[in-house]
Protein backbone atom coordinates (compact mmCIF):
# COMPACT_ATOMS: atom_id res chain seq x y z
CA UNK A 1 0.00 0.00 0.00
CA UNK A 2 2.94 2.41 0.79
CA UNK A 3 4.30 2.22 -3.08
CA UNK A 4 0.85 3.25 -3.75
CA UNK A 5 -0.19 5.74 -1.71
CA UNK A 6 3.16 6.97 0.26
CA UNK A 7 1.19 10.10 1.47
CA UNK A 8 -1.94 8.80 2.56
CA UNK A 9 0.23 6.25 4.78
CA UNK A 10 2.18 8.57 6.23
CA UNK A 11 -0.63 11.05 7.19
CA UNK A 12 -0.78 11.90 10.78
CA UNK A 13 -4.46 12.22 9.89
CA UNK A 14 -7.22 12.53 7.41
CA UNK A 15 -8.11 15.83 8.27
CA UNK A 16 -6.44 17.55 5.27
CA UNK A 17 -8.14 14.72 2.92
CA UNK A 18 -11.39 15.69 3.52
CA UNK A 19 -11.00 20.05 4.17
CA UNK A 20 -11.01 20.11 0.57
CA UNK A 21 -14.10 18.99 -0.71
CA UNK A 22 -16.23 21.55 1.29
CA UNK A 23 -13.87 24.12 0.05
CA UNK A 24 -15.00 22.88 -3.63
CA UNK A 25 -18.42 22.35 -3.23
CA UNK A 26 -19.19 26.18 -1.63
CA UNK A 27 -16.80 28.13 -3.73
CA UNK A 28 -18.72 26.37 -6.95
CA UNK A 29 -22.10 26.72 -5.76
CA UNK A 30 -21.51 30.48 -5.16
CA UNK A 31 -20.37 31.11 -8.42
CA UNK A 32 -23.18 28.84 -9.98
CA UNK A 33 -25.56 30.61 -7.53
CA UNK A 34 -24.55 34.18 -8.62
CA UNK A 35 -24.15 32.98 -12.58
CA UNK A 36 -27.83 32.12 -11.64
CA UNK A 37 -28.94 34.98 -10.06
CA UNK A 38 -28.32 37.33 -13.10
CA UNK A 39 -29.12 34.98 -15.98
CA UNK A 40 -31.86 33.80 -14.17
CA UNK A 41 -30.89 30.14 -15.49
CA UNK A 42 -32.61 27.37 -13.09
CA UNK A 43 -30.25 24.59 -14.65
CA UNK A 44 -27.25 26.40 -12.36
CA UNK A 45 -29.42 27.45 -9.30
CA UNK A 46 -30.66 23.91 -8.94
CA UNK A 47 -26.54 22.68 -9.51
CA UNK A 48 -26.10 25.02 -7.20
CA UNK A 49 -28.52 24.13 -4.44
CA UNK A 50 -26.84 20.58 -4.83
CA UNK A 51 -23.68 21.73 -4.29
CA UNK A 52 -24.59 23.53 -1.49
CA UNK A 53 -26.17 20.38 0.33
CA UNK A 54 -22.95 18.40 -1.03
CA UNK A 55 -20.84 21.12 0.95
CA UNK A 56 -22.51 20.93 3.65
CA UNK A 57 -22.07 16.99 3.73
CA UNK A 58 -19.10 17.69 3.28
CA UNK A 59 -18.01 20.34 6.14
CA UNK A 60 -19.78 18.41 8.67
CA UNK A 61 -17.64 15.11 7.93
CA UNK A 62 -14.11 17.60 7.96
CA UNK A 63 -15.46 18.95 11.24
CA UNK A 64 -16.26 15.62 12.80
CA UNK A 65 -12.54 14.43 11.77
CA UNK A 66 -10.98 17.65 12.74
CA UNK A 67 -12.73 17.14 16.39
CA UNK A 68 -11.00 14.02 16.29
CA UNK A 69 -8.03 14.76 15.13
CA UNK A 70 -7.32 17.48 17.67
CA UNK A 71 -8.74 15.00 20.68
CA UNK A 72 -6.20 12.60 19.97
CA UNK A 73 -3.36 15.32 19.65
CA UNK A 74 -4.61 17.09 23.28
CA UNK A 75 -5.16 20.27 25.20
CA UNK A 76 -1.65 20.83 26.07
CA UNK A 77 -0.16 19.97 22.31
CA UNK A 78 1.81 22.88 20.71
CA UNK A 79 -0.17 25.63 19.03
CA UNK A 80 -3.60 24.34 20.31
CA UNK A 81 -5.25 28.25 21.04
CA UNK A 82 -4.26 28.54 17.13
CA UNK A 83 -6.33 25.39 16.10
CA UNK A 84 -9.27 27.00 18.12
CA UNK A 85 -9.18 29.97 15.76
CA UNK A 86 -9.63 28.23 13.18
CA UNK A 87 -12.40 25.45 14.34
CA UNK A 88 -13.97 28.89 15.24
CA UNK A 89 -14.12 29.96 11.85
CA UNK A 90 -14.86 26.57 10.13
CA UNK A 91 -17.69 26.07 12.86
CA UNK A 92 -19.85 29.39 11.46
CA UNK A 93 -18.75 28.46 8.27
CA UNK A 94 -20.19 24.85 8.50
CA UNK A 95 -23.52 25.99 10.67
CA UNK A 96 -24.46 29.05 7.61
CA UNK A 97 -23.46 25.91 5.05
CA UNK A 98 -26.15 23.81 6.67
CA UNK A 99 -28.24 27.06 6.72
CA UNK A 100 -28.03 27.85 3.51
CA UNK A 101 -28.60 24.66 2.20
CA UNK A 102 -31.59 24.01 4.19
CA UNK A 103 -33.19 27.80 3.02
CA UNK A 104 -31.67 26.53 -0.67
CA UNK A 105 -33.70 23.67 -0.53
CA UNK A 106 -36.79 24.55 1.32
CA UNK A 107 -37.39 27.55 -0.82
CA UNK A 108 -37.97 27.10 -4.55
CA UNK A 109 -39.55 29.66 -6.24
CA UNK A 110 -38.31 32.21 -8.36
CA UNK A 111 -38.18 35.43 -6.31
CA UNK A 112 -35.22 37.30 -7.41
CA UNK A 113 -34.62 38.40 -3.87
CA UNK A 114 -34.54 35.33 -2.35
CA UNK A 115 -31.74 34.19 -4.99
CA UNK A 116 -30.30 37.41 -4.28
CA UNK A 117 -30.43 37.07 -0.37
CA UNK A 118 -29.27 33.60 -0.63
CA UNK A 119 -26.64 34.16 -3.19
CA UNK A 120 -25.02 37.11 -0.47
CA UNK A 121 -25.07 34.42 2.07
CA UNK A 122 -23.33 31.84 -0.31
CA UNK A 123 -20.57 34.94 -0.68
CA UNK A 124 -20.54 35.29 3.09
CA UNK A 125 -19.62 32.12 3.11
CA UNK A 126 -17.16 31.89 0.95
CA UNK A 127 -15.41 34.58 2.78
CA UNK A 128 -15.42 33.05 6.74
CA UNK A 129 -14.35 29.83 4.93
CA UNK A 130 -11.54 31.22 3.46
CA UNK A 131 -10.72 32.77 6.82
CA UNK A 132 -11.01 29.78 8.48
CA UNK A 133 -9.01 27.88 5.52
CA UNK A 134 -6.16 30.33 5.92
CA UNK A 135 -5.76 29.79 9.95
CA UNK A 136 -5.72 25.98 9.07
CA UNK A 137 -2.91 26.70 6.65
CA UNK A 138 -1.14 28.49 8.56
CA UNK A 139 -1.34 25.73 11.04
CA UNK A 140 0.23 23.34 8.60
CA UNK A 141 2.38 25.43 6.49
CA UNK A 142 3.48 27.92 9.29
CA UNK A 143 3.88 25.94 12.54
CA UNK A 144 3.65 22.17 10.97
CA UNK A 145 0.62 21.29 13.14
CA UNK A 146 -0.67 18.39 12.14
CA UNK A 147 1.74 17.01 9.57
CA UNK A 148 4.30 14.18 10.28
CA UNK A 149 7.40 16.60 9.21
CA UNK A 150 9.75 13.78 8.34
CA UNK A 151 12.56 15.59 5.97
CA UNK A 152 12.26 14.41 1.97
CA UNK A 153 15.12 11.99 1.15
CA UNK A 154 18.14 13.76 -0.58
CA UNK A 155 18.21 12.03 -4.32
CA UNK A 156 21.61 11.14 -5.64
CA UNK A 157 22.37 11.68 -8.51
CA UNK A 158 19.46 13.98 -8.96
CA UNK A 159 20.61 16.48 -12.58
CA UNK A 160 19.97 20.08 -12.05
CA UNK A 161 21.20 20.88 -15.86
CA UNK A 162 17.53 21.99 -16.74
CA UNK A 163 19.37 25.22 -18.28
CA UNK A 164 19.55 27.86 -15.77
CA UNK A 165 21.18 27.36 -12.51
CA UNK A 166 19.70 27.11 -9.33
CA UNK A 167 20.50 30.13 -6.78
CA UNK A 168 19.22 30.47 -3.12
CA UNK A 169 16.63 32.97 -2.69
CA UNK A 170 17.30 36.89 -1.13
CA UNK A 171 15.59 35.40 1.69
CA UNK A 172 17.33 31.98 2.22
CA UNK A 173 20.05 32.30 5.05
CA UNK A 174 22.78 31.48 2.71
CA UNK A 175 22.02 34.08 0.12
CA UNK A 176 24.94 35.92 -1.17
CA UNK A 177 25.31 39.00 -3.60
CA UNK A 178 24.63 37.21 -7.28
CA UNK A 179 26.45 39.84 -8.77
CA UNK A 180 29.82 39.19 -8.57
CA UNK A 181 29.20 35.57 -10.40
CA UNK A 182 29.74 34.92 -13.89
CA UNK A 183 27.05 32.51 -15.00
Amino acid sequence: MESIFPGLTHAPNLHPLVVHFPIVFWVTAAIAWAFATFHENERVWQFGRWLHVSGAIAAVIATAVGFWVTDRMGHDSPGHDLIHVHRDFMLVATTLSILIAALGWWWRGPDKKWRIGLTTASLILVSVMTLGADRGAELAFRYGIGVAGDPPPHTQGHDHDHGHEHEPSSSSPDAHDHGSHQH
